[in-house]
């Protein structure tokens, strides 16, 4: 997939899954900018691209700071001309009962998920629609599309991430914008790894129709995919990369043997 006339600014880009899109991008041809509250590790990340021959620029971003997005996006344009394509993909997530949510992490879950999304892309917009050129993508989560326990505050996040993306893609798709949210089920990572335990994703797995656990490349490659020439004509959608896990109605205990006994 060739994405040599991109520039593609990735935010919560220095570790998981931010840092797998970014290798996966520059290897494909892209100018990558690797943004993260992480200076350290969104240096670490540049590093590793630039000893592969890729091009790439680490800043320091948080995204809930206007100043310091304005900031950023400013320092990429200087760096590669413009930002082509930028994916959202900074996340502040915690989980629980509902009765246990204390509101300081839903301020920041906010701040971080949704403001942070609007902040980046009131940042990046006005290049896009002077190129009449751009792509924004947005990482949402199977909790959007499908009802799980314990994550509300991160389903009504995430929620609000795909009315965003199409409340986005209908208004500037006539600049040539395009804008997709792509929502991962559960892929391993640092913080999903201290989420679940090895019955955990055993249990994952077996509720997913192809029968496997997703990988930060499979998103990664989702990502290549829309921001591509290839994906010229989506726009407004939500993309599962979940092996089927959001739209399958997976019942425990309802299993080929049930099913046997039920038609004797």
């Amino acid at each position: 997939m060739n994405l040599s006339e991109e520039v593609i600014l990735i935010t919560g880009a220095a570790q998981g899954l931010g840092e797998a899109m970014a290798i996966a991008c520059a290897r494909a041809g892209a100018a990558v900018v690797v943004a993260d509250i992480n200076e350290e590790g969104a240096r670490k990340v540049v590093a590793d691209i630039q000893r592969g021959g890729g091009r790439a620029l680490a800043l320091s971003l948080d995204v809930a700071n206007a100043d310091s997005v304005n900031a950023s996006v400013a320092a990429a344009s200087e760096e590669f001309g413009f930002v082509s394509v930028l994916v959202n993909n900074a996340m502040f997530a915690r989980y629980g009962p509902i009765e246990e949510i204390e509101a300081e992490v839903v301020d920041r879950m906010l701040a971080v998920g949704l403001k942070g999304i609007l902040l980046m892309c009131q940042a990046v917009v006005p290049g896009m629609r002077r190129r009449k050129h751009g792509v924004i993508l947005n990482l949402s989560s199977v909790v959007s599309l499908a009802g799980v326990a314990y994550s509300s505050a991160y389903a009504a996040l995430k929620g609000g991430t795909d009315a965003l993306t199409r409340a986005l893609a209908s208004e500037l798709g006539s600049d040539g914008i395009r804008v997709n949210s792509i929502a991962p089920s559960a892929i391993p990572s640092e913080m999903s790894r201290r989420t679940m335990d090895a019955s955990g994703w055993e249990e994952r797995r077996r509720r997913t129709p192809m029968a496997v656990i997703g990988t930060p490349e499979n998103v990664s490659d989702a990502v290549m995919f829309l921001a591509s020439s290839q994906g010229k004509f989506i726009s407004g959608v939500t993309l599962p990369v979940d092996g089927g896990f959001s739209m399958a109605a997976l019942i425990p205990g309802v299993d080929l043997a049930t099913v046997q006994r039920s038609r004797r």
